[in-house]
C-alpha cells in the first residue's frame, strides 16, 4: 500500500481538525493543507506537516481532498472553486445529508465517497462509515479505505440510508457518551468528590467497560445484569432509569438526529443552484 503524501481537508472544524490530527499521528511525513478563510479556526492547529489555506489552488494536486465545511456551505464551495469540476482526483465528504448524486452532480465527478467519522479520529479511535460512489475507480475506493481506516475502525456499506443513521449514532456518539459522563461527573461532584478525582473516576469508568464489552465476553445487557445484585444499589438505579424509560428517550433521540441528517440533504437541494 502506498505512503500517503499529500491530503486537502477543506473547512477547519472540529471534524476537519480531528481528520488532520488522525492522519499526522499514522503518517509522520504526510503533507495536510487545511483549507478555511477563517485563521481563528486553525490558529492552534498549526505545526508540523500541516499547511494553512484561505482557499483552494487553482491547480489542485493534491490525492484527496475530505469536504469537512458545513453542508449549508457546499454548493457555495463548489460554485466558487470551478477547478473541482471533473478532477479525477478523490473526494471524500464527510458532510451530513447531503447524498452521493449531490456530490456527483455538484462536483461532476463519480470518484466521491460519503463518510461519517466521528471525534476520537483525532487519537486513530474513532469509527468511520464509509459509501463510495457506485462506480469509483477501485483506485481511489482503496485510497479512501486507506485514509479512513487509520483514524480507527471501519464500517463499508452501499446503503445511503444508513449513513444518516450512522450521522445519528457515528457522528453523535462522542456526545451522548460525553452527556452521560457529564451526568456521572456532577453525581459525584454533589456526591463530595472534587472535580478533578470525579472526572478521573468516571472516564476510567468508560473506558475501562468499553475495554470489557470488546472482549465480547458480555453483551452490554448481560453485563449490566452482572453488576446488579437482587435488590441492591444498582439495581435501584436501574429501576429508576427504567421507570423514566431512559432507553426510548435515547433511541427516539437518535431517530430524530439521523432525521435531522435527511432534512440537511433536503435544504441543500432545494437551494437555488
Amino acid at each position: 500500500m502506498a505512503v500517503l503524501k499529500n491530503i486537502a481537508i477543506v473547512g477547519a472544524g472540529h471534524m476537519g481538525i480531528a481528520i488532520a490530527l488522525g492522519l499526522r499521528r499514522s503518517n509522520p511525513n504526510i503533507s495536510i493543507a487545511i483549507i478555511d478563510s477563517d485563521p481563528e479556526k486553525y490558529k492552534n492547529i498549526s505545526g508540523a506537516n500541516i499547511s494553512l489555506l484561505a482557499g483552494l489552488p487553482d491547480a489542485p494536486t493534491f490525492e484527496a481532498l475530505i469536504f469537512a465545511i458545513p453542508p449549508q456551505a457546499f454548493k457555495g464551495f463548489s460554485h466558487n472553486n470551478p477547478q473541482l469540476k471533473s478532477l479525477s482526483t478523490l473526494m471524500i465528504s464527510v458532510m451530513a445529508g447531503i447524498t452521493i448524486s449531490e456530490l456527483e452532480k455538484y462536483l461532476k465527478t463519480s470518484q466521491v465517497c460519503r463518510a461519517i467519522p466521528n471525534l476520537p479520529c483525532a487519537i486513530n479511535k474513532g469509527v468511520t462509515v464509509l459509501m463510495p460512489h457506485p462506480t469509483i475507480t477501485q483506485k481511489n475506493k482503496l485510497l479512501a479505505i486507506q485514509i479512513l481506516s487509520q483514524l480507527g475502525t471501519l464500517i463499508m456499506t452501499q446503503d445511503e440510508r444508513a449513513i444518516d443513521d450512522a450521522t445519528a449514532l457515528v457522528g453523535g456518539g462522542p456526545a451522548y457518551i460525553s452527556y452521560f459522563a457529564e451526568a456521572l461527573i456532577a453525581y459525584a461532584v454533589s456526591a463530595g468528590f472534587d472535580k478533578a478525582t470525579a472526572f478521573s473516576i468516571v472516564t476510567q469508568i468508560i473506558h475501562g467497560t468499553s475495554a470489557l464489552l470488546k472482549t465480547n465476553t458480555d453483551t452490554p445487557e448481560t453485563l449490566c445484569k452482572k453488576v446488579m445484585t437482587p435488590n441492591g444499589t444498582t439495581e435501584r438505579a436501574i429501576d429508576v432509569l427504567n421507570n423514566k424509560q431512559v432507553k426510548n428517550i435515547i433511541i427516539d433521540a437518535l431517530k430524530s438526529s439521523s432525521m435531522r441528517s435527511t432534512e440537511l440533504g433536503r435544504s441543500v437541494q432545494s437551494c437555488k443552484d
